[in-house]
């Protein structure tokens, strides 16, 4: 391509993959991030004792795109990274656990209510085309096994006071949408029917195993750091690639206007410094309201509420009573706990005793949930040893993470989405922010994919 320069705003793992990708096709390429540093979500804090913590349970795979893997994890085969072939999750429900699956188990319910809903699960033959999630699992899982199992998750997650009948399926990223319910013969069996394969989760891991081998689906290798750092050692490397390429990172900055004339972008112009950067090509891995107010266009608004995330961050002088697991929901009602990340599992070292308890709560909640309060719910659910002390740790307070996926926020984001798309050609729009996909890996192929097929047709 001839000399030319390409912009990326947001330095999340996205942007910064982004920007890589960008350099290898273009001359000259800026990154802009508004935080005081790269990395998003995806970044780790540390306690007075050195432990490390996650701010949630990032746990990075391989994509399969040589291209970007060769990005993300260039030093994969040192010491550095523990490969974990197989990621163990389980779930609490009914004052119990289940360590091998994520999935609750619905016979751990009353056996009138069990019985009930066996046979409305068995009577929805069919598979739903909702895209509202109350209203799919209704029609998937019966009523009885909804307002049993999925209204409590959906009201620890989003609030008791979340419109259930209008919360879109995007809800479903936390896998709730499937269940443990029938004897596992049964459910393997039953599996192989597309609408009990969608409700229905595998209680043997050899009938798992097996469905896998059918499907011909190929291996996927998780990594996580063992350096002591959390996630943040990646974010770290992956800054480091940035820089190495070529790209001028600019931090605690924000975009104040986008100039576009015959449907591209030719310029923005940054708000801090009032600087004028000359673009060929946009990166927009950040809410496209954001960029159309830039553009002196009115978004579509509309009632967005957004969750804050609480993260109790816990080391202790005992080992942690689960050695096998990486991460663990909480799906059970009488805890506000949502998930469990267990750093030692993870690391495949024993240097800490550490854990996060996340939590999704309103603002105005986060006074009313104290560390020695789920430092006893973690030893009655038996994470953490009886005669354990917490010997360090540290409390976070993320405002404005996860929102609450309402049909109006849902049909708002693709407003916005279209318009910004619709009236500029050489924008790409980061698969989170366009409603594509939102697992990282499935986030970071679109975007390669994406940015493959804008620069090819250049």
């Amino acid at each position: 391509m001839a000399s030319n320069q390409a912009v990326v705003v947001g330095g999340g793992i996205c942007g910064m993959v982004a920007a890589v990708l960008l350099k290898q096709r273009f001359d000259q390429v800026v990154l802009i991030e508004q935080a005081d540093t790269v990395g998003g979500l995806f970044c780790s804090v540390k306690d007075s004792s050195g432990a490390a913590y996650d701010m949630g349970s990032h746990i990075p795979n391989a994509t399969g795109v040589a291209e970007l893997d060769d990005i993300l994890f260039a030093d994969a085969n040192t010491d550095s990274w523990h490969k974990i072939a197989r990621l163990c999750s389980g779930n609490y429900f009914a004052g119990s656990w289940d360590l091998n699956s994520p999935f609750p188990d619905a016979s751990k319910l009353p056996q009138d209510i069990y019985q009930k809903g066996c046979g409305e699960l068995i009577n929805h033959t069919d598979l739903p085309e909702s895209g509202l999630i109350y209203e799919y699992c209704a029609n998937s899982l019966g009523i009885v096994f909804t307002e049993s199992i999925v209204v409590p998750i959906l009201r620890k997650l989003y609030g008791q006071d979340a419109p259930l009948k209008s919360l879109t399926m995007a809800a479903g990223l936390f896998g709730f949408t499937r269940i443990l319910a029938l004897p596992a013969d049964v459910a393997a069996t039953l599996k192989q029917l597309p609408a009990f394969d969608a409700k229905l989760g595998y209680q043997r891991e050899s009938d798992f195993q097996q469905r896998k081998e059918q499907d011909n689906l190929s291996e996927v290798t998780y990594y996580y750091p063992t350096t002591g750092e959390g996630i943040g050692y990646w974010v770290t490397q992956l800054q480091k690639r940035v820089e190495q390429a070529g790209v001028e990172i600019i931090t605690s900055e924000r975009v104040a206007k986008i100039v576009h004339q015959s449907n591209k972008v030719t310029s923005l112009t940054l708000a801090n410094s009032e600087r004028t950067l000359a673009c060929d090509f946009l990166f927009w891995s950040a809410p496209p309201f954001i960029a159309l107010g830039a553009m002196g266009l009115t978004p579509a608004r509309g009632q967005v509420t957004l969750r804050t995330a609480l993260i109790f961050h816990l080391n202790f002088d005992l080992p942690l009573l689960d050695n096998k697991s990486h991460y663990l929901w909480v799906w059970d009602a009488n805890s506000a706990i949502f998930r469990l990340t267990l750093y030692p599992n993870l690391t495949g070292r024993n240097q800490h005793h550490h854990l996060s308890a996340e939590i999704l709560c309103s603002p105005d909640e986060v006074e009313s949930f104290s560390e020695s309060e789920i430092i006893e719910q973690l030893k009655s659910m038996g994470i953490v040893d009886p005669q354990a002390q917490c010997v360090s740790g540290q409390t976070q307070v993320i405002n404005n993470t996860f929102p609450v996926p309402t049909t109006e926020f849902q049909a708002v984001n693709q407003q916005n989405y279209e318009t910004l798309t619709g009236c500029v050609d050489n924008v790409v729009v980061s698969g989170r922010f366009s409603g594509k996909c939102w697992r990282q890996a499935e986030v970071l192929v679109e975007a390669y994919e994406s940015i493959i097929r804008a620069t090819d047709a250049n």
